[in-house]
């Protein structure tokens, strides 16, 4: 059961602030215009559990990136995505949808707000992105001599959101 039949006490309180706080309380309130209250509570359980059962680790991991970038912004795109095997193939066409790409080999580009890594775009790939849900362009970086990074790789890549073209090396 999923309301408590108490009166409105601290507890309660606290109880009807976490239904409100994981969705439950808007769940509960959508289910309210398929069927009755006793219905609703188990057919909420029911989802629940489902959702519980059916959570996919790829899924799980876009979402985790996306916070961890504090890209909050991809979060709609991600809860309206269905993942199949197909979306990770190359779309069929390709050649009229991919776009073009924003850099160029021999560009100058940084990782953007870093002043600690940078270098020269030398490749360039198109590829599925999970934590955008979606096909993009993906670049090879040589690193700068003065990077960073460049104490113990030569190349790195990088998704092209993730770049921006640098004015000027950084000083160190």
């Amino acid at each position: 059961m999923l309301r408590p039949v108490c009166h409105k006490t601290d507890e309660h309180r606290s109880y009807l602030q976490a239904l409100d706080d994981f969705g439950i309380a808007e769940l509960l309130a959508k289910l309210n215009n398929y069927c009755e209250q006793q219905e609703q509570q188990t057919l909420a359980a029911l989802l629940i559990s489902q959702l519980t059962q059916s959570l996919d680790a790829e899924l799980v991991t876009s979402y985790l990136s996306a916070i961890a970038l504090n890209r909050h912004d991809l979060l709609p795109r991600l809860i309206n995505q269905k993942f199949s095997a197909s979306s990770v193939d190359l779309p069929n066409d390709f050649a009229n949808t991919a776009k073009t790409p924003r850099f160029l080999y021999g560009d100058k580009l940084r990782w953007i707000g870093s002043d600690t890594d940078w270098g020269t775009a030398i490749g360039r790939f198109y590829s599925f992105a999970p934590h955008l849900c979606c096909w993009t362009w993906c670049y090879l970086i040589w690193l700068s001599k003065d990077s960073l990074s460049a104490a113990w790789i030569s190349a790195d890549i990088a998704w092209e959101e993730d770049l921006e073209p640098l004015e000027a090396e950084p000083m160190l």
